[in-house]
């Protein structure tokens, strides 16, 4: 099974030299890689100029501007030609064992239930026992970290993209759990904890700026939990498809990659910015209340 590798980063230099130099250096060949930097301003450029030179299979992309992960992470998705999975990798993750990406493909290939892999890189995602179709075994959660996703073609072509509608730091990574669970998809984590380390989720390597920056996206009205809580609602009831394209479409120039806001869009973000003022949550954080008169009939925007 290939295997298209996708690394977003935005500055913290010293993090993304760790997480590349272990990904070349622990990933046997038969891979593809794209990396998409967000525009950032502290060297990392220059360092991915000088590593794509020396890396034939690597494809860069150099953003102007922080146009958030979902984003970028969907613009390196979209250079997995004819591979058989996309791995979202984060630039904080740190690769332990070259069997890593050997252990995330053959769970695909051996149990065509599973909708996304990983790792447990998260203390609190225990999860279940879970014996896959060949009888490995392997853990079922009910939300795979996007820090190290592995997603095969047939859950994307049923899924699409990344939700680009979060902001920079949002719930994207949360949501396509979900959506693949709703679509009846086991998620699953290798039982092998040490193959890959979070590097970015130990208190001493997290950048204040980063922080500030998923706390503003988190508290936002159109990208934070109440938007999360909605699109879970919209999902539910059918209203708008479980599929979800790019919200920013690439386009290339002679300055680079730009994006513009996808036509298909906007009538979606008219009503979800109506219907986010209509938001309640309860006490336990579920919506208790959502005016759905915006709507003219299920499934057509108004």
């Amino acid at each position: 099974m290939r295997a298209h590798i996708g690394v977003v980063t935005w500055n913290r230099l010293d993090l993304t030299r760790r997480c590349l130099t272990s990904l070349l250096a622990q990933t046997p060949p038969g891979y593809s890689l794209t990396v998409t930097d967000n525009g950032s301003t502290d060297g990392t450029p220059r360092y991915l100029k000088e590593l794509a030179d020396a890396h034939p299979h690597m494809r860069l992309h150099l953003l102007k501007r922080n146009m958030g992960v979902a984003v970028a992470s969907n613009l390196a998705w979209g250079d997995a030609g004819a591979a058989d999975c996309f791995v979202k990798l984060d630039n904080d993750v740190e690769i332990c064992d070259p069997h890593w990406l050997e252990r995330l493909t053959g769970m695909l290939a051996a149990d065509g239930r599973v909708g996304m892999a990983g790792y447990r890189l998260c203390p609190w995602h225990e999860g279940t026992p879970l014996r896959l179709a060949d009888s490995t075994p392997a853990l079922s959660v009910a939300c795979c970290n996007g820090a190290c996703a592995c997603i095969p073609r047939a859950v994307h072509e049923k899924l699409g993209f990344w939700n680009e509608s979060y902001g920079r730091y949002g719930y994207e990574d949360l949501e396509y759990s979900w959506r693949a669970r709703q679509a009846g998809y086991l998620l699953a984590y290798a039982l092998q904890e040490d193959a890959v380390r979070h590097l970015g989720a130990e208190p001493e390597q997290r950048d204040p700026n980063m922080e500030n920056g998923k706390l503003s996206s988190r508290t936002a009205a159109l990208s934070g939990t109440k938007a999360y809580l909605m699109y879970l609602l919209l999902f539910e009831k059918g209203i708008i498809p479980l599929k979800v394209g790019r919200k920013y479409l690439p386009v290339e120039g002679p300055d680079g990659t730009v994006f513009s806001l996808n036509p298909e869009h906007k009538a979606l973000q008219r009503l979800l910015t109506r219907l986010v003022q209509t938001v309640e949550t309860s006490q336990t954080g579920d919506i208790s209340c959502l005016d759905l008169s915006a709507w003219q009939k299920k499934g057509r925007l108004s």
